[in-house]
Protein backbone atom coordinates (compact mmCIF):
# COMPACT_ATOMS: atom_id res chain seq x y z
CA UNK A 1 0.00 0.00 0.00
CA UNK A 2 1.41 3.62 -1.13
CA UNK A 3 0.32 5.03 2.03
CA UNK A 4 2.77 2.72 4.11
CA UNK A 5 5.49 3.87 1.83
CA UNK A 6 8.19 6.43 1.86
CA UNK A 7 7.86 8.37 -1.20
CA UNK A 8 10.52 10.74 -2.92
CA UNK A 9 9.89 13.91 -4.93
CA UNK A 10 13.50 14.09 -7.63
CA UNK A 11 14.33 15.74 -10.62
CA UNK A 12 13.10 12.82 -12.65
CA UNK A 13 9.73 11.84 -10.56
CA UNK A 14 8.49 10.36 -7.65
CA UNK A 15 10.51 6.73 -6.27
CA UNK A 16 8.71 4.79 -4.02
CA UNK A 17 10.10 2.35 -0.78
CA UNK A 18 9.10 -1.40 -2.06
CA UNK A 19 9.20 -4.32 1.33
CA UNK A 20 12.91 -4.74 0.77
CA UNK A 21 13.71 -1.27 1.87
CA UNK A 22 14.76 -0.04 -1.72
CA UNK A 23 13.31 2.51 -4.31
CA UNK A 24 11.63 2.13 -7.83
CA UNK A 25 10.59 4.46 -9.57
CA UNK A 26 6.29 4.74 -9.94
CA UNK A 27 5.18 5.08 -13.49
CA UNK A 28 7.14 6.13 -16.92
CA UNK A 29 6.63 10.20 -16.31
CA UNK A 30 10.19 11.49 -14.97
CA UNK A 31 9.03 15.17 -14.22
CA UNK A 32 10.32 17.46 -11.84
CA UNK A 33 8.82 16.81 -8.20
CA UNK A 34 8.53 20.00 -5.85
CA UNK A 35 5.82 18.53 -3.61
CA UNK A 36 3.85 15.47 -2.11
CA UNK A 37 0.78 15.67 -0.26
CA UNK A 38 -1.38 12.52 0.54
CA UNK A 39 -3.66 14.42 3.06
CA UNK A 40 -6.65 13.46 1.56
CA UNK A 41 -5.97 9.33 0.87
CA UNK A 42 -4.21 10.05 -2.49
CA UNK A 43 -1.27 11.33 -3.40
CA UNK A 44 -0.70 14.40 -5.47
CA UNK A 45 2.21 15.39 -6.80
CA UNK A 46 3.29 19.39 -7.56
CA UNK A 47 5.49 19.55 -10.71
CA UNK A 48 7.28 21.48 -12.98
CA UNK A 49 4.79 20.00 -15.49
CA UNK A 50 1.28 20.46 -13.48
CA UNK A 51 -0.31 18.88 -10.61
CA UNK A 52 -0.82 15.06 -11.51
CA UNK A 53 -2.15 12.55 -9.19
CA UNK A 54 -0.13 9.60 -8.70
CA UNK A 55 -1.52 6.24 -8.40
CA UNK A 56 0.28 2.82 -8.22
CA UNK A 57 -0.45 2.09 -11.77
CA UNK A 58 -0.68 5.18 -13.73
CA UNK A 59 -0.54 9.17 -13.48
CA UNK A 60 -3.84 11.13 -13.96
CA UNK A 61 -3.51 14.79 -14.31
CA UNK A 62 -5.56 17.60 -12.38
CA UNK A 63 -3.92 20.82 -13.89
CA UNK A 64 -5.95 22.31 -16.76
CA UNK A 65 -4.42 24.94 -19.51
CA UNK A 66 -3.66 27.61 -17.06
CA UNK A 67 -1.55 25.69 -14.16
CA UNK A 68 1.90 24.65 -15.19
CA UNK A 69 5.01 25.33 -12.91
CA UNK A 70 3.70 24.25 -9.24
CA UNK A 71 5.89 24.16 -6.23
CA UNK A 72 3.39 23.20 -3.89
CA UNK A 73 0.04 21.70 -2.90
CA UNK A 74 -2.49 21.41 -0.71
CA UNK A 75 -4.82 18.17 -0.80
CA UNK A 76 -8.47 19.63 0.64
CA UNK A 77 -10.24 16.57 -0.74
CA UNK A 78 -12.65 18.27 -2.85
CA UNK A 79 -10.26 21.44 -3.27
CA UNK A 80 -7.02 21.32 -4.25
CA UNK A 81 -4.80 24.18 -3.35
CA UNK A 82 -1.76 25.03 -5.46
CA UNK A 83 1.52 27.44 -5.02
CA UNK A 84 2.57 28.12 -8.51
CA UNK A 85 4.94 30.43 -10.01
CA UNK A 86 2.41 32.76 -11.18
CA UNK A 87 0.57 32.72 -7.82
CA UNK A 88 -1.85 30.57 -5.63
CA UNK A 89 -5.50 28.83 -6.71
CA UNK A 90 -8.04 26.75 -6.24
CA UNK A 91 -8.95 23.46 -8.30
CA UNK A 92 -11.88 21.45 -8.30
CA UNK A 93 -12.78 18.35 -10.71
CA UNK A 94 -16.08 18.16 -12.24
CA UNK A 95 -18.02 15.00 -12.32
CA UNK A 96 -16.71 14.53 -15.77
CA UNK A 97 -13.00 14.41 -14.18
CA UNK A 98 -11.79 17.81 -16.04
CA UNK A 99 -10.11 20.23 -13.48
CA UNK A 100 -10.98 23.47 -13.34
CA UNK A 101 -8.43 26.23 -11.35
CA UNK A 102 -9.16 29.83 -10.02
CA UNK A 103 -6.49 31.84 -9.59
CA UNK A 104 -6.49 34.56 -6.50
CA UNK A 105 -3.25 36.28 -7.04
CA UNK A 106 -3.86 38.10 -10.27
CA UNK A 107 -3.29 41.95 -8.68
CA UNK A 108 -0.32 40.71 -6.55
CA UNK A 109 3.37 42.18 -7.76
CA UNK A 110 5.30 40.10 -9.52
CA UNK A 111 7.47 38.84 -6.82
CA UNK A 112 4.00 38.36 -4.60
CA UNK A 113 3.06 36.01 -7.28
CA UNK A 114 5.91 33.76 -7.32
CA UNK A 115 4.67 31.06 -4.78
CA UNK A 116 7.20 28.63 -3.26
CA UNK A 117 5.06 27.60 -0.29
CA UNK A 118 1.62 27.32 1.10
CA UNK A 119 0.10 26.33 4.53
CA UNK A 120 -3.70 26.36 5.67
CA UNK A 121 -4.01 28.37 8.74
CA UNK A 122 -7.88 27.58 9.51
CA UNK A 123 -10.87 27.28 7.06
CA UNK A 124 -11.04 30.92 6.06
CA UNK A 125 -6.92 31.61 5.56
CA UNK A 126 -4.05 30.61 4.16
CA UNK A 127 -0.36 31.52 4.54
CA UNK A 128 1.84 32.01 1.01
CA UNK A 129 5.53 31.70 1.26
CA UNK A 130 6.84 34.07 -2.28
CA UNK A 131 9.22 35.84 -3.74
CA UNK A 132 7.74 38.80 -2.36
CA UNK A 133 7.96 36.82 1.36
CA UNK A 134 4.89 35.74 3.69
CA UNK A 135 1.47 36.93 2.48
CA UNK A 136 -1.36 36.13 4.18
CA UNK A 137 -4.89 35.45 2.27
CA UNK A 138 -8.73 35.60 3.58
CA UNK A 139 -11.93 34.24 1.93
CA UNK A 140 -13.06 37.06 2.12
CA UNK A 141 -11.24 40.28 2.62
CA UNK A 142 -8.60 38.99 -0.01
CA UNK A 143 -4.48 39.68 0.65
CA UNK A 144 -2.69 41.50 2.83
CA UNK A 145 1.34 41.39 3.45
CA UNK A 146 3.12 40.49 6.69
CA UNK A 147 6.47 41.68 7.92
CA UNK A 148 8.26 39.29 6.22
CA UNK A 149 9.68 40.68 3.23
CA UNK A 150 12.36 38.11 2.59
CA UNK A 151 12.07 35.65 -0.72
CA UNK A 152 10.46 32.76 1.47
CA UNK A 153 11.25 28.90 0.75
CA UNK A 154 8.96 26.78 2.92
CA UNK A 155 6.43 26.98 5.77
CA UNK A 156 5.62 24.95 9.07
CA UNK A 157 2.97 24.93 11.55
CA UNK A 158 4.65 23.51 15.29
CA UNK A 159 2.42 23.87 17.65
CA UNK A 160 1.02 27.59 17.99
CA UNK A 161 3.83 28.66 16.14
CA UNK A 162 4.76 29.40 12.31
CA UNK A 163 7.15 29.00 10.72
CA UNK A 164 9.09 30.28 7.77
CA UNK A 165 12.14 29.17 5.86
CA UNK A 166 13.68 32.28 3.70
CA UNK A 167 16.71 33.33 1.65
CA UNK A 168 18.28 35.22 4.81
CA UNK A 169 17.49 32.18 7.68
CA UNK A 170 14.43 30.88 9.59
CA UNK A 171 11.66 32.94 11.14
CA UNK A 172 9.15 32.13 13.74
CA UNK A 173 5.36 33.93 14.27
CA UNK A 174 2.69 33.82 16.53
CA UNK A 175 -0.04 35.18 14.28
CA UNK A 176 1.37 34.99 10.68
CA UNK A 177 1.60 38.65 10.38
CA UNK A 178 4.28 39.57 13.10
CA UNK A 179 7.99 37.91 12.64
CA UNK A 180 10.89 37.42 14.27
CA UNK A 181 14.42 35.80 13.78
CA UNK A 182 14.31 32.11 14.89
CA UNK A 183 17.76 31.33 15.18
CA UNK A 184 19.10 30.21 12.12
CA UNK A 185 21.10 32.51 9.60
CA UNK A 186 21.56 30.29 6.41
CA UNK A 187 18.65 29.56 3.64
CA UNK A 188 16.34 27.44 4.84
CA UNK A 189 14.80 25.36 2.24
CA UNK A 190 12.63 22.88 4.21
CA UNK A 191 10.73 22.17 7.36
CA UNK A 192 9.51 19.10 8.81
CA UNK A 193 8.22 18.26 12.77
CA UNK A 194 7.42 15.14 14.47
CA UNK A 195 6.51 15.90 18.22
CA UNK A 196 8.99 17.53 19.82
CA UNK A 197 11.80 17.72 16.91
CA UNK A 198 12.00 20.10 14.22
CA UNK A 199 14.44 19.08 11.19
CA UNK A 200 15.19 21.47 8.84
CA UNK A 201 17.09 21.28 5.27
CA UNK A 202 19.31 24.65 5.06
CA UNK A 203 22.53 25.37 2.56
CA UNK A 204 24.82 24.12 5.03
CA UNK A 205 23.13 20.86 6.13
CA UNK A 206 20.81 19.48 8.61
CA UNK A 207 19.80 21.34 11.35
CA UNK A 208 17.68 20.00 14.76
CA UNK A 209 16.08 21.35 17.32
CA UNK A 210 14.66 19.51 20.53
CA UNK A 211 11.89 20.74 22.88
CA UNK A 212 12.73 24.59 21.62
CA UNK A 213 16.51 24.30 22.45
CA UNK A 214 19.06 26.25 19.90
CA UNK A 215 19.63 24.73 17.09
CA UNK A 216 22.30 22.24 16.17
CA UNK A 217 24.02 20.75 13.59
CA UNK A 218 22.55 17.25 12.23
CA UNK A 219 24.90 15.63 9.61
CA UNK A 220 25.54 16.27 5.51
CA UNK A 221 27.36 19.53 6.61
CA UNK A 222 27.72 21.63 3.36
CA UNK A 223 25.37 20.07 1.31
CA UNK A 224 22.75 21.98 -0.05
CA UNK A 225 19.28 19.80 1.66
CA UNK A 226 16.26 20.77 -0.28
CA UNK A 227 13.69 18.21 1.44
CA UNK A 228 13.67 16.17 5.18
CA UNK A 229 11.32 13.85 6.84
CA UNK A 230 10.83 11.96 9.79
CA UNK A 231 9.49 8.53 10.33
CA UNK A 232 5.95 9.10 12.61
CA UNK A 233 7.03 5.90 14.57
CA UNK A 234 10.87 6.49 14.66
CA UNK A 235 11.61 9.78 15.48
CA UNK A 236 15.21 8.51 15.11
CA UNK A 237 14.54 7.65 11.02
CA UNK A 238 15.18 10.29 8.91
CA UNK A 239 15.58 11.02 5.20
CA UNK A 240 17.17 13.78 3.75
CA UNK A 241 17.73 15.15 -0.16
CA UNK A 242 19.86 17.30 -1.63
CA UNK A 243 20.41 19.77 -4.96
CA UNK A 244 22.51 18.13 -6.03
CA UNK A 245 23.44 15.40 -3.84
CA UNK A 246 20.63 12.87 -3.78
CA UNK A 247 18.82 11.04 -1.32
CA UNK A 248 20.15 10.13 2.46
CA UNK A 249 19.11 7.92 5.72
CA UNK A 250 19.92 8.08 8.81
CA UNK A 251 18.38 6.23 11.94
CA UNK A 252 20.50 7.88 14.76
CA UNK A 253 19.19 11.24 14.49
CA UNK A 254 21.99 12.21 12.13
CA UNK A 255 24.55 11.36 14.18
CA UNK A 256 25.12 8.93 11.13
CA UNK A 257 23.93 9.45 7.64
CA UNK A 258 23.97 6.82 4.58
CA UNK A 259 23.20 7.73 0.70
CA UNK A 260 20.71 5.75 -1.20
CA UNK A 261 22.36 4.09 -4.07
CA UNK A 262 19.08 4.24 -6.03
CA UNK A 263 18.47 7.53 -6.03
CA UNK A 264 21.28 10.07 -6.81
CA UNK A 265 19.32 12.92 -8.54
CA UNK A 266 18.15 15.98 -7.02
CA UNK A 267 15.47 15.59 -4.87
CA UNK A 268 13.26 18.26 -3.57
CA UNK A 269 10.31 16.53 -1.85
CA UNK A 270 9.89 13.38 0.87
CA UNK A 271 6.79 12.15 2.41
CA UNK A 272 6.99 9.74 5.32
CA UNK A 273 4.64 6.30 5.54
CA UNK A 274 1.33 7.74 6.83
CA UNK A 275 1.58 11.25 6.60
CA UNK A 276 -1.72 13.19 6.42
CA UNK A 277 -0.01 16.72 6.84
Amino acid sequence: MLSDSWLVGTSSGVYVANDQGTFERMGAYQFRVTALDRSSGRILAATGSGMWEVRQDRWVQRHDETLTEVMDVIDDGERMIAASAYGVAFGTTDPSGVPHWDWLSNNLHVNQRFTNAVLRMDDARLLAGTEGGVLIHHATSGWRTTSLVAPVRCLLRHGDEYLAGADDGLWSSDDGQNWRPAGVQVTVYALTTVQNLVVAGTEQGVLVSSDGRPWCCAGLAGMRVTAVAISPVDAGHWYAGGMPGGLWITRDQGQSWVAVPEIRVEVEAISAPGDRS
